[in-house]
């Protein structure tokens, strides 16, 4: 996540996969700050807290996916689909952070568990507020499936 100019932004992050009629199937990832008590506010990452009803998440689950909030710069997860319990077919794959009081960015695309590696491709959502460039603060968001070794 690239430094910016005149803005703090938070950075809560959730990372989930949705089933083809948009139902939660698993939070992959949740920032520290937005796990243990943002997600109650209803401006952080908006669309994963609406379904994730985390209030009710059992502790392990939260525990398991509760990690820091990235820092400023270059990260990468990983997650292993068919430990964390993910059968082979089509989701969509989900990336949301928060920014400030009326921004989140949302990354998302359609991830195809299965037996060929591909690369998501990833279409950017801004909102409920508009900002002067939707890469101001994310940028450069990749996401690949790498399959299970044969």
């Amino acid at each position: 996540m690239p430094p910016s100019s005149g803005v703090e932004p938070t950075y809560h992050t959730a990372m989930w996969i949705e089933d083809a009629k948009g139902n939660l199937v698993k939070t992959l990832y949740v920032s520290q700050e937005l796990s243990s008590g943002e997600y109650r506010m209803g401006e952080a990452c908006p669309d994963w807290t609406r379904q994730a009803h985390w209030e009710k998440a059992p502790k392990a689950e939260v525990d398991a996916v509760t990690a820091p909030t990235p820092s400023v710069g270059s990260e990468t997860k990983i997650f292993d689909l068919p430990r964390l319990g993910v059968p082979a077919g089509a989701y969509q794959f989900k990336f949301q952070v928060h920014i400030t009081e009326l921004h989140n960015v949302l990354h998302r695309g359609t991830l195809t568990v299965g037996p060929e590696s591909r690369t998501v491709k990833l279409e950017v959502v801004v909102g409920p507020g508009k900002m002067s460039a939707t890469d101001q603060f994310v940028r450069d968001v990749e996401v690949r499936y790498k399959a299970p070794a044969k």
